[in-house]
């Protein structure tokens, strides 16, 4: 269950990129059903993002942790959001449904079977912040928190999201 929510907080990321498809299609044929489906379903995505996060915060089990390291895992943020903009390259004239649904399957299988994930730019669009975290048995996770961090001392309780992700509690 864990990597599936992983997986799926994470293959909502790619949502603003089909908010880029829909607003492509208007921008080539005009508003159409297809783009309304597709800006439908980014939007889904985005919020679906948002009620993961919120349903952690609210139902997840905290557990404390003591971290030895912490640095900052923003560096592949622009690498994701170049995706966004790819649709309007081409003008996504031929981009159809189902092979958005191949990228959306392909990533999510990529996803589930990886242990180390990309910074999602959705959650930093809503002020959450990414960090390589050690533990003191050297344990490496990725953290998820709304505040900048200096020094590792100041996480003092996390919530899990994957076997890989943590969550902090603030």
């Amino acid at each position: 269950m864990r990597n599936a929510l992983k997986t799926v907080m994470f293959v909502s990321a790619l949502s603003p990129s089909l908010i880029s498809v829909a607003l492509a299609r208007v921008w080539d044929r005009g508003p159409t059903w297809d783009a309304l489906w597709y800006a439908l379903a980014g939007c889904v995505g985005i919020l679906l993002i948002r009620y993961i996060v919120d349903a952690l915060r609210w139902n997840g089990e905290t557990f404390p942790i003591t971290l030895k390291k912490v640095e900052a895992n923003d560096a592949l943020m622009l690498g994701v959001i170049v995706t966004y903009f790819i649709p309007f390259i081409g003008k996504a004239a031929d981009i159809t449904v189902g092979v958005v649904l191949g990228i959306l399957a392909l990533a999510g299988v990529s996803l589930w079977m990886s242990s180390s994930i990309l910074p999602n730019p959705v959650l930093r669009s809503l002020g959450y912040r990414f960090y390589k975290a050690e533990t003191d048995s050297g344990v490496v996770y990725t953290l998820i928190t709304l505040r900048d961090l200096v020094d590792p001392r100041q996480v003092r309780a996390v919530k899990r999201i994957s076997g890989s992700m943590l969550l902090e509690v603030v």
